[in-house]
This record gives C-alpha cells, sequence and structure tokens, in this order.
C-alpha cells in the first residue's frame, strides 16, 4: 500500500461552528456508518423532549427517560405512549412491548432510521406514504451496513472489510485505507474515528440527494444550493455561514454589514450588530426564525424562499465541518510515524483529503453525478413488518 502524501495546511483556515443548541456533546452514530436520527433534529432546533413538551407530555418524557435508565417499563407507562401515536404505529409497538425479545414483531427488525423515517413520512393513521429517494438511501445504507455491523460485533473484522470493499454502494463510501484499517484489530477509539470518517462520507452523499430533489427540473444543477455554500478553498478562510450572509447581502444589493444593518428596509427590526458582525465572518449562525426575518424584509418573496433552503443547506454543511474537525483534531495530536500508520488505516479525512474544504469540493460533484444516474423509479415504503 502506498504511504499518503501529507501536506502542509494553510494558516487560515475556516472554522466550523458547534451547531448544536445547548450543552455540547458527543456527536452520536446510529449504526455502522450513519449519524443518529437526532443529529438532523438537532439541526433543527428540535429534539424528543420538546416534541413531548409540545404535546404537554414533559412529564411522560421524564419518566420514560427513567425507564429507559432502568430497563423496565410499567403497562400503564406503555399505554400512555401508545395513546399518542397513530394507530398503525401504536399496533406496531404495542406488539413489540408484548413480546420484546420476539423476531417477529415490526420494531425488531429495523434500526432506527428506519423507524424514524416510518414515523416520520408517514398519514394520521400511521400508514407509510410515498418516500422520496433521500429516504430510501438512508434506508438502503442502514439495510445493507447491518452484515458488517455485525461481523465487527463478533470481531470478524476481515468479513466486514471483505463484505464492505463487494458492496455496490457501500465501498462507494471509503477509500482503500478505510477498507484496510476496518478489517484490522483497532482500538475502539480509532474504529469510532473511522466509522466517524465514513460516515461523514455518507452524509455528504445524502446532502448531494437533498439538494437534487429541492430542485426538480434542474437537471444540469446550475442552481445546486449545496454548490453556492462550499468553502471554496482553505485559504479563503470562510465557512459556509460566511458564505450564506454573502449570498444575503448580494440578493439585497448591499456591499457591507454596515450596509445592511442601516438599510431603511429593517427599520422596523431589531438588528443586532454584534450578531450581524459575528455572522458575517461566520463565527454565529443566527437562528433560523432570525435569519429568516432579515431576509423577508430585504428580499423578493422568491429570494427570501430560496434563503429558507440555502439557511438550512449552509447547517448542515457547517455540521459536517464541525464532525471533519474532530477528525483534524485526532490526527493532528499524532506525530512522526505515527501519523503515517494513522493514514494508511484511514484515519483522516475521507479520501485522504488534506483539508476539509478540499474533500468537499472535490467530492461533492462526485455524488451529484453519481446520484443524477441513479435515480430511478421510487421504490415502495417499506409497511410495518414487511421487509422489502
Amino acid at each position: 500500500m502506498t504511504t499518503p502524501t501529507i501536506k502542509r495546511l494553510p494558516q487560515r483556515r475556516p472554522r466550523y461552528l458547534n451547531p448544536f443548541e445547548g450543552r455540547k456533546k458527543p456527536i452520536q452514530l446510529s449504526g455502522l456508518f450513519l449519524f443518529d436520527p437526532e443529529v438532523p433534529m438537532r439541526l433543527r432546533g428540535q429534539s424528543l423532549r420538546t416534541s413531548f413538551i409540545e404535546m404537554g407530555e414533559e412529564s411522560l418524557y421524564k419518566t420514560l427517560e427513567r425507564a429507559g435508565r432502568m430497563g423496565r417499563a410499567t403497562k400503564s407507562l406503555r399505554d400512555r405512549l401508545i395513546a399518542l401515536l397513530p394507530p398503525t404505529t401504536g399496533k406496531a409497538m404495542a406488539a413489540a412491548f408484548d413480546a420484546p425479545d420476539a423476531s417477529t414483531h415490526a420494531f425488531s427488525q429495523m434500526g432506527p432510521w428506519e423507524a424514524h423515517l416510518l414515523g416520520a413520512l408517514s398519514d394520521e393513521n400511521g400508514d407509510p406514504t410515498g418516500w422520496p429517494k433521500s429516504a430510501q438511501f438512508l434506508y438502503e445504507v442502514e439495510h445493507a451496513s447491518r452484515t458488517a455491523a455485525t461481523f465487527c460485533d463478533e470481531g470478524q473484522f476481515r468479513a466486514a472489510g471483505e463484505y464492505l470493499a463487494s458492496h455496490a454502494l457501500l465501498q462507494r463510501f471509503m477509500s482503500p485505507e478505510v477498507l484496510h484499517g476496518i478489517a484490522q484489530l483497532l482500538h475502539p477509539n480509532d474504529r469510532l474515528v473511522l466509522r466517524i470518517v465514513v460516515a461523514l462520507e455518507v452524509w455528504l452523499s445524502l446532502l448531494a440527494l437533498w439538494d437534487i430533489e429541492a430542485r426538480p427540473g434542474d437537471e444540469d444543477d446550475a442552481g445546486s444550493y449545496i454548490k453556492q455554500l462550499l468553502p471554496l478553498n482553505a485559504e479563503a478562510g470562510k465557512n459556509s455561514v460566511a458564505h450564506l450572509f454573502e449570498w444575503l447581502l448580494k440578493k439585497a444589493n448591499l456591499a457591507t454589514p454596515a450596509a445592511l444593518m442601516e438599510d431603511p428596509r429593517l427599520r422596523d427590526f431589531s438588528v443586532q450588530v454584534g450578531t450581524i458582525g459575528a455572522w458575517s465572518r461566520g463565527t454565529n449562525f443566527p437562528s433560523a426564525s432570525y435569519g429568516t426575518a432579515i431576509a423577508r424584509a430585504l428580499l423578493s418573496a422568491e429570494d427570501a424562499a430560496t434563503f429558507k433552503i440555502l439557511s438550512a443547506a449552509a447547517r448542515q454543511l457547517n455540521f459536517l465541518g464541525y464532525a471533519a474537525q474532530y477528525i483534524e483534531e485526532v490526527t493532528g495530536r499524532l506525530e512522526g510515524a505515527a501519523v503515517v500508520e494513522a493514514l494508511q488505516l484511514g484515519l483522516g479525512l475521507p479520501f485522504g483529503y488534506d483539508s476539509i474544504e478540499a474533500w468537499m469540493m472535490n467530492r461533492y460533484p462526485v455524488w451529484l453525478q453519481f446520484h443524477r444516474a441513479n435515480l430511478g423509479v421510487e421504490s415502495p415504503p417499506r409497511a410495518w413488518g414487511v421487509s422489502r
């Protein structure tokens, strides 16, 4: 195996912000190579707790938390939860409660993402609706990686590497170095880093699908939302948050942040000087409601709608940059031969790129092209307890 080339990073580089509200905590993974469904919820400022609070059921959430820690739930607690669910979902949940160890109930056959998607993409009765290609993609990655996850759980790492290398979809997310690393007996911390490296590539691929779905009719990707926000290079020092602000200024026909703060269209709006200044530098990302309110005051209805999509895209890219910074921090502690060894095991940025920006700029077009070539007829959604 060839030794990866190690390049000196430029001094001035973009930094990516902690994308989550509240207390900082580790990024959660689901299965082998997916970020947990909680991640996109938190990026939108949502959580399971806030969902229960909105339903007036915060006490139920706290009781469920305690039951989860203790590993048991009373029948009355189960009944309270099932009563909140749509009929079809509630029926499946009741079957799982009645026979938690059975392999026949719906929840025993699905991973966290599949369960999340079935809950999010269902009608008022809880029956599945049509799945967009991005949802199918998440299901397929989760389902396909189960075999490799089982091999890893059993300590059969070489078998896991061979399976992944031969899988038509999964092998596309991994460099030869990553596949080599997966096949080795690694320290659990190194294996976690390797999983995050692959999860970054999977999520970048998912963003390409979301991008395509958000632009029906734009066949040549000239209007790609993500491509407008990608950090151009490491030397520029601007992250996706700063690029979003630049887009806003341009569409509002404003030259500087100061001009925005003095614009008469914002006369009745509480413009916070510190917030605007930090946003322009990419060191603070205002809340979605704050940014949308400014966009509506300054832009046409069409551009304000585009800003809302771009804002969501910028949050996703910032999250990827933030997660990738963790990989850089881990490998940045290494010296000499340890650096070379780590890179040979895939313990660096995806596909061996020497900066987050180079990775995004080079790999994102690859995924746009891949998904454009593979956009077929949508397969039917998975029904509760019925495998596709």
